[in-house]
């Protein structure tokens, strides 16, 4: 009854872009959600919440005994000077110039960094605090420091003056909310769009009626919107006294179908006879082994597994499908798998 090697089916890019524009507004949602959970945390916590750190800076020109110096011995650089400023020799030359800082010497070097823009002569010194007025205080006597002691100890250095200094101001280059929500959305549509696969793969279901056949071996008597489904019914079914409707899903009422397809009128001498689904009343397997042939009716969106055991169940008790339908269709989903031309789908 069933083909067994259904799992080697390939992957059905078409179908899973169809389905998921339909599942377009849950995977909107889930971005959506992301984006607040994800962009509003971060924007609380650095901008409404965030406490403010100030910097203060000075840029130092250097004037070298050798003035080619400077040029030759390019180890002096950014990563030079931030080595310089976390020492204990420049620590100590910076507190004796402070008063009252209120600072221990570990503090002060976490606070301390160094940049050289571009040239090797010119240093810029910083210090972030979330006091203005310490991190003003510091860079004073970092200055001091700078033009008084550390000068000194530098053979190869004629001279160190200060030739800008910047009061401490909000640091706020590290805050960044709307490149913070950006990214929490791009974050939330690739969730989205994974988490719609992984149920997608996880529970499998049936959209197409070519499905019935070629992962178990069911003919398929098509969907009851074409004309194919109808002349199928008359191929599959003439001669048949009695002919039963099993749906395999338990919100569909078989004693509906059975009606609309007798009033449809296509085979007069047929009886169609309405089952209960297998899995709600097993008993009814006697009824059908009785009948002259089965209709199953596949529900749009079965899950495989279901009708799978459904299919076994029937199998076990000798219970032969003539032919399978599927009903309650996605239309719009098979006209576009199908290019808008299934068999004049209505």
């Amino acid at each position: 009854m069933r083909d067994n090697a259904w799992g080697k089916d390939p992957f059905d890019l078409r179908l899973s872009v169809l389905r998921m524009i339909r599942r377009l507004p849950a995977i909107i949602a889930v971005t959506a959600l992301l984006t607040i959970l994800l962009g509003g945390g971060y924007y609380l916590k650095n901008v409404t919440f965030r406490q403010k750190t100030y910097i203060a800076s000075t840029t130092f020109s250097m004037e070298y005994a050798d003035e080619n110096w400077a040029v030759n011995n390019t180890f002096i650089n950014e990563y030079t000077w931030n080595v310089w400023v976390q020492t204990d020799e420049f620590l100590s030359f910076v507190e004796k110039h402070l008063s009252d800082a209120g600072l221990q010497e570990k503090e002060l070097g976490a606070g301390l960094s160094a940049s050289v823009p571009s040239d090797l002569r010119m240093v810029t010194i910083s210090f972030a605090s979330k006091d203005a007025a310490q991190a003003n205080h510091v860079m004073e006597a970092v200055g001091a420091a700078m033009t008084e002691d550390f000068s000194k100890g530098m053979t190869d250095v004629a001279s160190i003056r200060v030739i800008d200094v910047e009061a401490a101001a909000e640091n706020l280059k590290t805050v960044k909310p709307v490149r913070a929500f950006v990214l929490a959305t791009v974050i939330g549509l690739f969730t989205g769009v994974v988490l719609f696969l992984f149920l997608e793969i996880l529970f499998e279901q049936i959209w197409l009626p070519e499905s019935l056949t070629s992962r178990f071996g069911i003919k398929n008597a098509g969907i009851p919107e074409t004309e194919l489904f109808w002349e199928n019914l008359k191929y599959f079914f003439d001669g048949k006294k009695r002919v039963a409707i099993c749906p395999t899903d338990q919100e569909l009422d078989p004693k509906e179908i059975a009606d609309a397809l007798q009033k449809k009128g296509i085979l007069k001498d047929t009886e169609w006879i309405p089952v209960p689904c297998p899995t709600l009343t097993p008993s009814e397997a006697a009824k059908l082994r009785e009948m002259d042939g089965i209709l199953l009716v596949v529900g749009a969106g079965e899950d495989i597994k279901h009708l799978q055991a459904i299919l076994d169940f029937l199998a076990s008790q000798d219970c032969t499908i003539t032919a399978a339908t599927l009903w309650n269709e996605d239309t719009w989903l098979l006209k576009c798998y199908y290019a808008w031309n299934y068999h004049k789908i209505t």
